[in-house]
Order: C-alpha cells, then structure tokens, then sequence
C-alpha cells in the first residue's frame, strides 16, 4: 500500500511539473536596486514586478543571470523567453526584439562618476575627448558619446568603477540609482554631474514578433498596478521616485 502512495504523489508531481507554464526570463543581477545578488538569490525591483506579472499570467519564472550585452542575442536565439534589466526601448533595439509597455517612466539620471581628485572633469561637457568607461550594450555609452567621450567599454560596471579607481579611464557613466547605491561601499570615487535621458522608460523585451506574450504580460502588468501590488514594490525599491511615476 504503501509503494502505491508514493507511486501516486510521483505520479501527481509529475503532471503537475509537466502542466506547469514555465517562463525562461534573462537578466544581469548587477544593476542595483532593479536587480542584484544577495548571496546566490537573484532580488530587486525588476525581479518583484516580474515575477508578480508571472503570477497573474499564471507562469512561473526560471531565471537566467548573464551579461547585459548578452541578453537580447540569447532573446533572438531562443534561449530565454524575455528580458527584464532595467533596459529602456530603444529605437535600435525595436528593430531587433519587442517590448511590452513601459513599466517604469519617471525622469531618468545617469551619473559621471570621476575619482575624487579628479580636476578637469566637473561638468558634463568637460567630457569632451576624455576616456570614459561604460558598460557594454547600455545606453550609457550613447549618452557619453554624445558628450564627445571616448568609450572604453566593459563587460560590467563594476569592470569599469574597478577601471575608474586605477586610473584606465578619466569617468565612468552608470545609472544614478544604481550609482548611489554603490558608491555608499566605495572610497575614492565621487559623482560630478547628472546627464538626464530625454527619453526615459524601461521595459520587457520579448523575441521579435511574439504578440502572444507581450499581451500577456501587458495584461497581467496592469492588474499588477490595480491590485496596488506595483506601487508595493515601488515604494520598497524607489520610495523618492514613487511620486513622480505616471503610468
């Protein structure tokens, strides 16, 4: 009797496991506070929303931690189903995958961070034919460019603060909220100036041409906002921003 039990509960599991909608999300755990490592756990702003919207779509969400700059190729390849890391939609990047509606839209800073004894860099425009280190893929590296900078680019950021401090490049361009966290364990190192994005908003990518999940997970993202789980979570994450969010 008792070897029929266990036949049974493993039976059940496994067609509960077999049944169950499973959602392969991609992300880079470096970009504090929307998602970064404690310990081994994968936790953060983007990573409450999304597994909430999951949820509510009735999937459950397998991570998959890799480089920025990797992201959207695994998205095209079909390695991941989507892609949540505080990424904005840029034009570039709609010709190559899709994404759901902005999730996050208040003003958007990204920080110039110099080393404390850093002289010729105050203001942004002193970036001018200066070396600047960004990370690879971000949209740091347009903003800088835009400046006039000369772009050093690094698989991570942290790759390029580490640069900072050892005087490879002059500045490096990081997102302000991300920046402020950081900066609060390093010596240094200090923030000179703010470059605003003048098109901010961050969203899920999804592989070219999948209308099914984007509406999906538009549909389960406004029920998130209605059930107040979203300003839950924004207020955790962004309590200074959640004021200035206009969904």
């Amino acid at each position: 009797m008792r070897k029929f039990l266990v036949t049974l509960l493993s039976l059940v599991l496994f067609v509960f496991s077999f049944g169950e909608k499973k959602l392969y999300v991609g992300t880079n755990a470096e970009f504090k506070p929307y998602e970064y490592l404690e310990g081994d756990k994968i936790v953060g702003f983007d990573i409450e929303l999304m597994e909430a919207m999951a949820e509510e779509a009735g999937y459950t969400v397998k991570w998959n931690n890799m480089t920025f700059d990797g992201l959207l190729p695994a998205l095209q390849m079909g390695k991941i189903d989507a892609v949540i890391a505080g990424m904005s939609p840029t034009a570039e990047r709609q010709k190559a995958v899709d994404f759901g509606k902005p999730y996050l839209n208040f003003q958007t800073g990204h920080a110039v961070i110099v080393r404390e004894d850093e002289k010729d860099i105050v203001k942004n425009e002193d970036l001018n034919g200066k070396v600047v280190g960004v990370q690879l893929g971000t949209k740091q590296e347009d903003l800088a460019k835009g400046y006039g900078a000369e772009i050093v680019r690094y698989d991570s950021f942290t790759g390029s603060l580490l640069a900072l401090k050892q005087s490879k490049v002059q500045a490096v361009v990081l997102d302000e909220q991300s920046a402020g966290k950081y900066l609060k364990t390093m010596d240094g190192v200090k923030i000179t100036d703010i470059i605003y994005d003048s098109d901010p908003g961050e969203s899920i990518a999804v592989k070219k041409g999948n209308t099914k999940l984007v509406e999906e997970l538009n549909a389960a993202f406004d029920k998130v906002v209605e059930s107040g789980k979203y300003y839950e979570i924004l207020n955790k994450y962004f309590p200074e921003k959640a004021a200035e969010m206009k969904l």
